[in-house]
Parts: C-alpha cells; sequence; structure tokens
C-alpha cells in the first residue's frame, strides 16, 4: 500500500453559512381530551387525516375541516398541518387501542391462551385462557376482564376489556389514572385480539389547562396559536392566558366563550396580552379556526403575504353567529370576536370580526400585526442562532457589530418583502417621541415614517451567571406594524 496523499496535501470540505437553528412554525395547535390521542405528545396532522384516527364525526375532525377549508388571498396558501395534543381534566388510565381482531371463529380456536401485559413498571403474565366456549367478542372482553381483575395490584384489578364494534377492535385500559406507559407482547392471543400492534396511549393525572399547555410545550414550542375544544372555566382560562402573556408575543390563546358569560370573560380577560375571544354558539362549528387557520397559511417568504384577519371567510358553509347592529355593537365592546352576516344587494355574506386581541395598549391587539411580530422574533432568532452556530461567532468589536447589521438588515429587508414592516405611515407627536426615546436618536422617526424601520447594535460588557465578564450583543429595532383598515366612510358630493 503506497503512502497516504493526505500526508502532502489534506483538505477538508464542509458547508458553510447552512441554517443551523430551525425555524419555528405557526401551526395551530388544538388541546383534546380524546384517548386516541397520546399523553406525552404532539401529533401532527394534514388534511383528511384526523378523520382517519378519531372518526369523521369527532370534534377534532370537524375542527380540522373548518380549519383546512381555509385558503388566503393572494398570494393564494392554505394551511399545511395541524398539531393536536392530549388535554386530561379528569385523568387517564394507559391504553391500549387494538387493531381489528381476527373473526370470532379463529378466537375460539384459542384453549391455552396467553399473554405479558406491563402497565407502568409492573408487568403480569396472564395464562390459562381459553376461548372455546365463547359466543360474542363481548364475551371474549369480559372473560380476559377477569382474568386481569383477580390480580391484586389495582391497576390490573381495576382495569377494563372492551370491544368497539365501530371499528372492529378490542380496548383496554389500566386501572389507575397515572402518567404510565402500557404495552403488550406479542402472542398468538394478543395478536388475534390485534393488541400487540395497536395503539398505545401513556397514561396521565388530572391536568389543569396550564399544566397541558406546557407539557405539550415542554415536547415542541413549534406553533403558533393554541385552543382547547372543551370548555375552560373562567379561572383556568385567566391562569393559561396570564402564562401565554409572559411569554411575550410568542402564541395566540383563543378561547371560546358562551354569549351568555361573554361579559364575564371579558371582564377577567381584556388586559391580558395575546388572548383572543371568540363567540361560541354550535357545538359543531369552531369560529377560532378562522384565525388560527389563517396564522398557518400565512407564507411569509412570499411578497404582501400578510393578511387582514377581519373579512376573511371559512371556505366551506359555516352559520352566521351575529346578524344584528346590537349584538355586534355589544360583543365588539368586549372584544370578542365572531362570524358576522351583512346583506349586500339582497345577498347574506358572512366573514370574521373583528379581529381583535385582548390586552392594552402597548400590546399588539390586531390578531395580523401579533402574528407578523410572532414571526420576525422567530425569523431574526433562527438568523442569530445560526450566526453563533455556524461562523466563527461575532467578535467583540466594531468588525462583531457589522455582522449584527448584517443580520438585521437582511430581517428587515425580508419584514418589508411580506408586508410585516409597513413603510409611509403618518406617526402622531406622541409616536414621533417615543421614537426619539426608545433610539436615543432625534431623527429616528423620519427612518420609521419614510422607510419604515430604524435599527442600531452595539456590544457591550456585563458581568455573566459565572460573575465573569461577559459581552451581550444588543440591538434595538423599531419599525412600522402592518395595521389594516376596517371600515371606509365616503362623502359623495353632487353638484
Amino acid at each position: 500500500m503506497s503512502i497516504k496523499q493526505t500526508r502532502y496535501i489534506d483538505i477538508a470540505s464542509a458547508v458553510i453559512g447552512a441554517s443551523a437553528a430551525p425555524m419555528r412554525k405557526l401551526t395551530a395547535r388544538i388541546f383534546s381530551t380524546n384517548p386516541k390521542i397520546p399523553a406525552g405528545k404532539v401529533l401532527e396532522f394534514a388534511s383528511g387525516q384526523v378523520d382517519e384516527l378519531l372518526g369523521a364525526g369527532s370534534p377534532e375532525a370537524k375542527f380540522a375541516r373548518q380549519y383546512f377549508s381555509y385558503v388566503s388571498p393572494a398570494p393564494i396558501s392554505k394551511p399545511k398541518e395541524l398539531q393536536i395534543a392530549s388535554f386530561e381534566p379528569v385523568g387517564r388510565a394507559p391504553t391500549l387501542f387494538g387493531t381489528p381482531a381476527a373473526t370470532l371463529d379463529k378466537l375460539k380456536l384459542i384453549e391455552e391462551g396467553a399473554f405479558t401485559l406491563t402497565i407502568g413498571d409492573i408487568s403480569k403474565n396472564i395464562t390459562d385462557i381459553s376461548l372455546k366456549d365463547v359466543e360474542s367478542y363481548a364475551d371474549v372482553a369480559s372473560l380476559i376482564q377477569a382474568k386481569l381483575n383477580a390480580e391484586s395490584e389495582p391497576q390490573f384489578a381495576n382495569c377494563y376489556v372492551t370491544f368497539n364494534a365501530l371499528d372492529g377492535a378490542f380496548l383496554m385500559s389500566g386501572g389507575v389514572q397515572e402518567k404510565a406507559k402500557i404495552t403488550i407482547d406479542h402472542s398468538p392471543l394478543a395478536d388475534a385480539m390485534g393488541l400487540s400492534d395497536g395503539d398505545a396511549s401513556e397514561g396521565n393525572v388530572a391536568q389543569t389547562a396550564l399544566q397541558a399547555f406546557i407539557a405539550a410545550e415542554a415536547i415542541s414550542d413549534s406553533f403558533g396559536s393554541a385552543t382547547f375544544l372543551t370548555e375552560l372555566s373562567v379561572e383556568q382560562s385567566v391562569e393559561l392566558a396570564e402564562y401565554i402573556a409572559g411569554e411575550n408575543v410568542k402564541y395566540q390563546l383563543y378561547l371560546s366563550v358562551p354569549d351568555k358569560q361573554a361579559e364575564i370573560y371579558s371582564k377577567a380577560l381584556i388586559g391580558t396580552a395575546s388572548t383572543g375571544l371568540n363567540l361560541k354558539t354550535d357545538d359543531d362549528f369552531f369560529v377560532q379556526a378562522l384565525p388560527m387557520a389563517i396564522m398557518a397559511a400565512t407564507d411569509f417568504d412570499r411578497t404582501n403575504a400578510t393578511t387582514n384577519y377581519m373579512y376573511r371567510q371559512f371556505g366551506i358553509t359555516f352559520p352566521s353567529q351575529v346578524k344584528t347592529d346590537i349584538a355586534a355593537d355589544r360583543l365588539d365592546k368586549l372584544r370578542v370576536n365572531y362570524y358576522g352576516e351583512t346583506a349586500v344587494t339582497g345577498t347574506d355574506i358572512s366573514f370574521y370580526q373583528r379581529g381583535f386581541l385582548c390586552g392594552n395598549a402597548s400590546n399588539p391587539l390586531d390578531m395580523s400585526v401579533h402574528t407578523n411580530e410572532q414571526w420576525l422574533k422567530a425569523h431574526i432568532a433562527q438568523q442569530w442562532l445560526s450566526l453563533l452556530l455556524s461562523t466563527r461567532g461575532i467578535p467583540a468589536n466594531k468588525d462583531g457589530e457589522a455582522r449584527a447589521m448584517m443580520v438585521i438588515a437582511g430581517a428587515v429587508t425580508k419584514a418589508l418583502n411580506n408586508g410585516t414592516i409597513l413603510t409611509g405611515k403618518t406617526l402622531a407627536e406622541v409616536q414621533k417621541i417615543a421614537i426619539t426615546d426608545a433610539a436615543g436618536d432625534d431623527l429616528a422617526w423620519h427612518d420609521v415614517q419614510n422607510k419604515g424601520y430604524w435599527y442600531n447594535a452595539e456590544i457591550v460588557e456585563e458581568t455573566g451567571p459565572s460573575n465573569l465578564p461577559e459581552y451581550i450583543m444588543k440591538y434595538v429595532l423599531i419599525y412600522g406594524k402592518g395595521d389594516w383598515v376596517r371600515k371606509v366612510e365616503g362623502s359623495h358630493n353632487l353638484v
């Protein structure tokens, strides 16, 4: 063997400047009590897939059909996926959902059946099972359950087995509501019952809405909006909304508000940022699916991608919730959004109104503006992390500041292109003063008004967590947010 060429010429190859950090998605996430949604996971679905897993009549499938029906105005776009996470307000025992079972005749051939079931840290080998005398699938379920209930441990002594005739499958559930896994080993009996190849759903103790949200967020924070398909109490809503407000324009929370309780929910939440109240009228229709779909459908890589949430419509027939000015005025003051109906030349037209969030004057109250800032924060955070991971770093000098300015400039250019940043806005005097204070530059407001933005970056020395000097890159970005016109008033003067 000859001497390696690398002894004389050694060349290393690699891709440089690659995006080292993923971009956070603005997908919708719904929280469901359906036992087929496993605890400890966040499932992602494309259009039509929710029907396959949970059934066409499930609330989740109905929400999904309404959500995926939305198509944005030009540039045409639609939601690509929907996330579902579990919510257990009363707890859940670990459960096995079987695949379609063998025929009853085949099951009756098993005279010395056995299987090993594990719940949490406890395993039990169940033996001497004869199915030769059973007359129905229900008999099979009862016999297996009796064998399990004969064990002393409560996980087995209180468990139950049922047969779902609609799916043609067995279901086996543990006897204790606990955060535990459930598995069954392959055996002729377990295979014939369809349990060894079924879906396992981990159990869970009872949760509050906030606990369910935090648990799902710990799995993945790559989503933009959230809602619960079960009605939350005012107390749970406030607790959850306050947590999301503390995340500072990272998510939007959409709550369903019954008409008779609109004043109560509004009073409790109207000052809490990032929360959208939506009118609940029919159990089979979810109006919050529309703003969640608008967010998920917005493709910020396209020109003029941002859109006004008001005046948007579902792609299906959705019953109007409000038909009178009196009802609309009442809900508008309470900041409760709804699907309202108006009439044009004898034709009824319904659309989403008014697209506002709760919060105070210092919070983004327009759903579109909030979404745009969610994207901009996620995008620029991705750029900063990619810069730190994919290059030699940011030197603590003028060169480092120049690198920072390049990152901000790239994000601003993209934001101008997709409509997140609006140019040419007329600024009030108070806004000019606020810009001057934030920028430390008396002429900064000119840039914001004329160009749409002003930014600066500088490196400063601070004491870090290790009580040692560290250099910190600090930047300030001020931009004109993308507000929308919600009403047109004309003056026709005839001469």
